[in-house]
Formats: C-alpha cells, sequence, structure tokens
C-alpha cells in the first residue's frame, strides 16, 4: 500500500486537478485508488473539491465514503481552522488519523490533498505541517510555472525538510493565460538546482480532459517510478 500526500504552494495552484489527473493515471494503470481531503470548505455538499478531483479521475462519486473521503467540511471559504470556528465547530486531528487508516487499508494508493499551502492551521494549535509530519506521507509539490514560484516552492521545501517530511518532488501548473517560456524554464532549472529537488514535469493548460490526461502520462510515470509503482 502507498499513499502520496499533494500540496500546494498556496491555493488555486492546480492541486485539486492535479489530484484527479494522478487518480485517474494509476486507474489507467490497474492500480486500486482512493482520494481523501482531510477538510474542505466552501457551501458546496457534496464538497466541490471531492466532485472535481473524481470528475477528473474518472471515478464515481459514492455517498457512503464521503466522510472518510473529507473527514471535515465547512460552509465558509476559509483557512479550516477559521471555517471551524465559524460554526462552532473544532478539527480533531485523532478523528482524521482514524480515517486516514481506514481508507489508506482499502487502496493499493491514497492519495491526500491538502488543504491551501502546507503551513495552513486546522485549528489554531495545529498547522497541517504537523500532521502530515506525524504521518510521513511522501509529499508532492504542486507549483505555479510562472511569476512568483521560486520563493513560494522554495519556502514549502523547508517546510516539509524542516520537519523531515520525505518530498517527492516538484510538479509546475500553467496558469490560464500562459507564462513567459523563458521565465518558466529558469524557474523550473532554478528551483531544480537551489532546491537540490526533482523535477517531476511540467502540466500545460488544456481545453479538454483528454488532453489533460495525455499531458500528465509522462509526469504520472515519474511519479510511478519514485513510489515504486511503475508497471513499464
Amino acid at each position: 500500500m502507498k499513499q502520496i500526500f499533494v500540496t500546494g504552494t498556496d491555493t488555486d495552484v492546480g492541486k485539486t486537478f492535479v489530484c484527479g489527473l494522478l487518480l485517474n493515471f494509476f486507474k489507467e494503470q490497474g492500480v486500486d485508488v482512493g482520494y481523501q481531503k482531510w477538510a474542505a470548505t466552501g457551501p458546496d455538499f457534496p464538497p466541490a473539491d471531492l466532485v472535481s478531483c473524481l470528475n477528473a479521475a474518472g471515478l464515481p462519486l459514492v455517498e457512503a465514503d464521503i466522510p472518510l473521503q473529507v473527514p471535515y467540511h465547512f460552509a465558509l471559504p476559509a483557512s479550516p481552522h477559521l471555517a471551524a470556528e465559524q460554526q462552532g465547530a473544532e478539527v480533531d486531528p485523532g478523528h482524521i488519523r482514524r480515517c486516514y487508516q481506514q481508507l489508506k487499508a482499502r487502496h493499493q494508493l491514497l492519495v491526500v490533498e491538502g488543504v491551501g499551502g502546507l503551513l495552513v492551521p486546522l485549528r489554531r494549535d495545529l498547522l497541517l505541517a504537523e500532521l502530515l509530519a506525524e504521518l510521513m506521507i511522501p509529499t508532492l509539490i504542486v507549483a505555479r510555472s510562472g511569476l512568483g514560484t521560486i520563493n513560494h516552492t522554495l519556502l514549502t521545501l523547508e517546510g516539509l525538510r524542516a520537519r523531515q517530511i520525505p518530498v517527492l518532488g516538484v510538479l509546475f501548473s500553467d496558469a490560464a493565460s500562459g507564462d513567459n517560456e523563458i521565465l518558466v524554464a529558469d524557474n523550473m532549472a532554478t528551483i531544480g538546482e537551489i532546491g537540490q529537488v526533482k523535477i517531476l514535469g511540467r502540466l500545460p493548460r488544456c481545453r479538454e480532459l483528454a488532453q489533460a490526461r495525455e499531458a500528465f502520462s509522462p509526469i504520472g510515470r515519474a511519479i510511478s517510478r519514485e513510489i515504486g509503482l511503475d508497471r513499464e
């Protein structure tokens, strides 16, 4: 059984879509895959990230599985600590641990999506990174391809390594508006060199899901080699 944690350098960087493509890639390789997000925020239920991820993966939404897939859901689109407080609730890390262990036991591969960035508080005395460090899940960083990514990505690497969390590598995700190609190439090379981290690829912005799945295929193969699930 394998697990991958997918964190973003910040919010809206594309990690939900990457999770969906990751699940689809391994599903097509004959791997039994599952998805989890420890806390989701926003008014929609089932949670929008869960629905979006499963759609990209080509996996069904099973109502009975939602409490395990998303242990906490809060209506306010904000950091989990604040969203929970607004509902008079609090995140219990013990509940997340139990849900994680149950879902991980069901699948050959469990993909766990982060909440915003690495240092988002699940509650005021618990950062997401602290729970991740306890569970020691190998982590994939999803970073923007363009301007501003060097600082965010290197800080995320520092945060992971300071807690001795294993790093799988960095995947770059293109913005909808397109990025300067000279800048992107240098960003990837600079982060790889300064961060001493494996660059797993770059995901272009695609109009169609089929195109995105095709573009993700070499990235999926690179990730599968890193986690020992390469079937080639």
